[in-house]
């Protein structure tokens, strides 16, 4: 199974599922055609924070500038003013079910009024002074002027974008979706860091260090995406408090977490300067987080302060972060780091969008940032990608470790398994070999002295003391395979000899016995226990034939080893059968032991070769044995 935070996938599709299921303009095309456009308003600014009553708005000599929804931002809201009075003409003729909803009312506090009534009215004490208002208006409106009271603490007050007049339902789609590609991207990001988590959990050995910083960083990303959108504010009032101090606290701790993910993920002489960046942030947010906090306690002396340090301050600091970053980023990518190309595209483009709307916002205080979240997923997305392909680098390597690892504990168990054996065989075989010579001698002469009937049975009792001590001989050769006479071998001549022995036992089974072997291969080794294995590995091939078949044998030379074939067509071995060949006490043969194939891998094994058997089941089985060369 490959493993690949391929949490990068879950942007993609979310993205997806963004573009498929979201309101499509044609949707909104749809609803617009039964929507009426209010493209102008009147407007007054005024300095004085001092409201001014309705009746004396009205009937007052106030001079009315008028503002028209093409005009330039800057002539729909004044920054000097912190006050302003709306006033909006209703059309002439209204339909039932009818509604009004401003896109954009610029303030913190907000009273709506018709002939003198109070109809709409917000307090908000937070620095998200974007405001959608909708309100719902009769057919006996219709003439009538709205006047609309707002005051900021920032100085910026006003309208912009367009007023809709027409059917409330199609409005309150409207008026939902104003800051809801905030809400899904904020929501998307926290998601993507609950998985990542939960991802990392498994990792603490694939440096999970650094994918619990990249969780952190992403659900700090997806707090502050969130908690910008205008939604929260308008139809969750009571907690915008909270969601404010939310959005200031994620914003904050981001700066030493950019910085701490990508002192994980570079470990070059860039890590030294990143890290040291990062301890001065941590810090700088420290200082932020008490001056915000010594600001609610007493807010006229530390007040001005606090915002100097949390504004301005915290803007330029942020950029210069990001210009650092970006700057070793580009230079890992230049040394060839790998992954470090990709991830400065992406970085850089959050950096180059982040920058310049972050600059924006200061030099228009009525700026508003609208890019910045799409490049934060583009970001994100390449450092999980990025990150998350070294991964599964790293995930195939421990894969392939596993594999390795197994073999090894294979090898290991059967090691264990042979020496056990090994020495069981040789503290018991010597030992039982005597008592079963000495009956053997003392049956040999019974059988002189008994009559035919009692001679038969000696008989069959000398043939199972004979295969007795035949298996016997097989432990002591497999406890003992080292050999006392190494010559170099000759196998052109051993096969002849070999093939002289079994070609008997050939015919009775119905098999051919073919032999293909050059006179100029030569091994080092023992002749007397080369005839052994070989004649053991040609007679279980002859027995699996069942009739007619044939046997091949085969030899050359590849490199410097002598690679010897030895194929049958036989009923073959299942994989089951396969794997468990070689182990002592197993066998396909109704007597067999399973001893003379543990002894011949004992016999290759000692003689510095390697078997290979392939089998399938109704095909037959073959038997690759290397050497190395003797010549």
């Amino acid at each position: 199974m490959k493993i690949v935070p391929r949490v990068s996938a879950v942007f993609i599709l979310s993205l997806l599922g963004i573009l498929l299921f979201g309101p499509s303009p044609v949707s909104h095309a749809a609803e617009e055609d039964h929507l009426r456009k209010l493209t102008s308003w009147d407007m007054i600014w005024l300095t004085d924070t001092t409201e001014i009553s309705i009746d004396k708005l009205i009937w007052g000599k106030y001079k009315w500038k008028t503002i028209h929804s093409d005009a330039p931002l800057v002539q729909q809201l004044r920054a000097a003013a912190n006050t302003a009075w709306i006033r909006v003409t209703l059309p002439e003729e209204l339909d039932g079910s009818t509604g009004i909803f401003f896109e954009h009312i610029y303030g913190q506090q907000i009273k709506v009024y018709k002939e003198g009534q109070i109809l709409f009215e917000q307090d908000l004490d937070d620095q998200f002074d974007k405001n959608p208002v909708l309100l719902p208006i009769s057919v006996e409106d219709a003439g009538t002027n709205i006047y609309i009271w707002t005051h900021s603490e920032k100085e910026k007050v006003g309208m912009d974008q367009s007023i809709w007049i027409g059917p409330i339902a199609n409005l309150n789609k409207k008026f939902v979706v104003d800051g809801l590609a905030d809400l899904m991207i904020g929501g998307l990001l926290l998601l993507s860091s609950f998985v990542i988590a939960t991802y990392s959990l498994f990792m603490f050995r694939l440096r999970y260090k650094l994918w619990v910083g990249i969780s952190a960083l992403v659900g700090c990303l997806g707090i502050t995406i969130s908690m910008y959108s205008s939604t929260i504010y308008t139809f969750y009032p009571d907690l915008s408090q909270v969601c404010y101090y939310l959005f200031l606290i994620s914003f904050a701790v981001e700066l030493p977490l950019i910085a701490y993910c990508f002192e994980q993920i570079f470990t070059s002489d860039s890590n030294r300067i990143i890290r040291k960046m990062r301890n001065f942030l941590i810090v700088y947010v420290v200082i932020c987080i008490l001056c915000k906090a010594v600001s609610l306690l007493y807010p006229d002396e530390v007040y001005s302060f606090s915002q100097f340090v949390t504004g301005p301050v915290f803007g330029v600091i942020f950029i210069v972060e990001l210009l650092i970053l970006l700057y070793v980023t580009v230079r890992e990518a230049i040394k060839g780091e790998r992954g470090a190309a990709l991830l400065s595209i992406g970085f850089g483009l959050f950096v180059l969008t982040a920058s310049t709307e972050w600059i924006l916002y200061y030099i228009v205080p009525w700026y508003n940032f609208t890019m910045t979240k799409w490049a934060v997923l583009v970001f994100v997305g390449a450092i999980i990608t990025v990150k998350g392909h070294r991964l599964l680098g790293k995930h195939e390597q421990v894969v392939l470790y596993t594999k390795e690892l197994e073999v090894f504990s294979n090898e290991l168990q059967r090691s264990e398994k042979i020496k056990i054996i090994s020495e069981l065989a040789a503290s018991v075989a010597h030992e039982v070999r005597n008592p079963l010579q000495v009956t053997r001698g003392f049956l040999q002469l019974m059988s002189k002295q008994e009559d035919v009937k009692n001679r038969k049975y000696v008989g069959i009792a000398l043939e199972e003391l004979d295969r007795a001590s035949d298996i016997i001989n097989d432990f002591l050769t497999f406890a003992k395979p080292e050999f006392d006479h190494i010559t170099l071998v000759n196998l052109a001549e051993e096969f002849n000899h070999i093939e002289g022995v079994l070609i008997p036992m050939a015919n009775l089974e119905g098999g051919v016995i073919s032999i293909d072997v050059p006179s100029n291969l030569w091994i080092r080794g023992n002749s007397s226990k080369f005839k052994q294995a070989f004649i053991n590995i040609m007679k279980n091939s002859i027995e699996a034939l069942q009739g007619n078949g044939e046997v091949k044998v085969k030899a050359y030379t590849r490199g410097t080893e002598i690679v010897i074939h030895v194929q049958d067509n036989g009923i073959g071995m299942s994989g089951e059968e396969l794997a468990r060949l070689g182990e002592p006490y197993f066998s396909n043969k109704t007597k067999g032991t399973g001893l003379g194939m543990m002894v011949t891998f004992r016999i290759i094994e000692a003689m510095e070769g390697s078997i290979e058997y392939s089998s399938e089941k109704g095909a037959g089985t073959e038997a690759v044995i290397r050497f190395p060369s003797g010549t």
